[in-house]
């Protein structure tokens, strides 16, 4: 097999098995690609590594001596590629096929930053495509349904953002957009920040259907995180994103739909999300 012309950059935390299954699917699609593999072992005691380091001799691995989150060790993992493409993989996304052949007529677009890929689950199901962004009220809400998707091709649609966890990112560019901002930590939203930057510096993001994953349902999020937290860091990052990113009418209305939002979560008891808009206005007021 010819060397591959795209890198992999994965960000690992705590777990040797779900990182096994990946590189163990990197390997089954073509083995190649591990020698331009870069794993981050983000655990903060190099648990992980000091496993399947010696499994893996050609990956690259580099161990963080705390946990940095997942911004900091996927900006780190991707910088450490040498290629010019760096597949950015979750330790708990797999390959199903070797997506070089329908990808690599496409990087020499030199407007492209990044193409997202079709992710399904462990048992074949739809999980994410093409991404809409809308707003309401001045927040932000991404759609990802199959009938959301705005096709200018077979198998190509437009997307507002790649997935931080399965997409291919033009390196060059992720550094100089300083890769994913760790305003966001510890998860979600990161991805749509960085897309939405990389759109405003006038480059393409698109989703091509024939590049597949599986992104299993039982993740690292969800087994490490209780729901409780998952739903409050995932409005904390969605109202985040809203303040910094709405504009025009969005911004106008901004101050309604936060306000709402509130309002509505203390009715239902949602405590949560509560929290997490009290979170961000007391952040807002003080800078």
């Amino acid at each position: 097999m010819m060397k591959p012309e795209i890198g992999i950059a994965i960000p690992a935390y705590k777990s040797v098995t779900r990182l096994k299954r990946c590189l163990e699917s990197i390997e089954r699609v073509n083995k190649c690609l591990l020698e331009a593999t870069t794993v981050v072992d983000d655990s903060g005691d190099g648990s992980v590594a000091s496993v399947l380091a010696s499994c893996y001799p050609q990956v690259n691995w580099i161990e963080n001596q705390s946990n940095t989150g997942f911004a900091c060790a996927a900006n780190t993992a991707v910088r450490e590629c040498a290629s010019k493409w760096v597949l950015l993989l979750n330790d708990d996304v797999e390959l199903v096929e070797d997506f070089s052949t329908y990808l690599l007529p496409m990087l020499d677009d030199n407007k492209l930053f990044a193409v997202a890929f079709r992710s399904i689950d462990e048992h074949g199901a739809f999980r994410e495509g093409a991404k809409r962004l809308s707003w309401r009220f001045g927040i932000a809400k991404i759609f990802h349904n199959p009938s959301d998707q705005n096709w200018t091709g077979i198998g190509v649609a437009m997307t507002a953002y790649a997935v931080g966890g399965h997409a291919v990112f033009n390196r060059e560019i992720f550094t100089q957009l300083n890769g994913f901002d760790a305003y966001f930590a510890p998860f979600y939203w990161e991805d749509v920040d960085l897309s939405i930057r990389a759109a405003n510096t006038g480059h393409r993001i698109i989703y091509l259907e024939s590049c597949k994953v599986m992104h299993r349902q039982d993740g690292a999020i969800k087994s490490s995180s209780s729901s409780a937290q998952i739903r409050y860091y995932t409005w904390r990052s969605r109202i985040r994103f809203s303040l910094r990113h709405a504009s025009g009418i969005h911004r106008i209305l901004l101050p309604i739909g936060v306000s709402w939002h509130f309002l509505q979560s203390i009715v239902v008891g949602d405590l949560a999300r509560t929290r997490a808009i009290a979170s961000c206005l007391y952040s807002s007021s003080r800078g």
